[in-house]
């Protein structure tokens, strides 16, 4: 019984580095992940590169890119099919568009499946994959209404060390006051 178990892993073994060569080595990389988010004002429109790294791999690949989450704000810009050479990497540009009445704060996600096309001949079984980049666009104030709140936030400071001031100075009075009237009561 255990030699037919010892024979069962040995073969799923063998299997699996048999199956090694086949594996495609391909990859996304850009400059937007979870931890670090597109940050983009509303009306903007920003050009954003997906890079396509085919690493040593047993053939050239061909791709095929589709939008998976946050078309209503980006589109790709040449969404064909791509071909990546063995060993080679192919950049490939998407464009954000932002509505002029988006909110502040507000989180877009934004999802890229690049998935494999098979090349295999009729009636042959291909393999393939996908790769995928997720991403998040918050929207954040432009330059202009960045420094209006900074100007809101000086002149609410002023105004607050103002009423600080009349209320310590009102009760300077008042002490005063009640000192001197203390004092004449003596």
């Amino acid at each position: 019984m255990e030699i037919k178990k010892y024979s069962k892993i040995g073969i799923l073994i063998i299997g699996i580095l048999l199956l090694i060569g086949n594996v495609f080595a391909f990859g996304v990389g850009s400059a937007y992940h979870d931890k670090h988010p597109l940050e983009i004002s509303a009306g903007e429109t920003k050009l954003i590169i997906f890079n396509l790294q085919n690493m040593p791999g047993p053939e050239d690949i061909s791709l095929k890119p589709e939008i998976t989450e946050g078309g209503e704000i980006m589109q790709l810009i040449d969404d064909k099919d791509i071909s990546v050479p063995v060993g080679a990497s192919i950049d490939i540009t998407a464009k954000v568009i932002i509505p002029i009445d988006a909110k502040i704060g507000e989180v877009y996600p934004i999802g890229i499946t690049f998935t494999t096309i098979s090349k295999s001949e009729s009636g042959a079984f291909g393999l393939g994959g996908s790769v995928g980049k997720s991403f998040n666009v918050v929207i954040i104030p432009t330059a202009e209404q960045a420094a209006r709140a900074k100007e809101l936030k000086s002149l609410s400071s002023k105004i607050v060390y103002w009423i600080i001031g009349i209320v310590v100075l009102i009760t300077i009075i008042f002490l005063i006051r009640a000192f001197l009237k203390k004092r004449k009561g003596i």
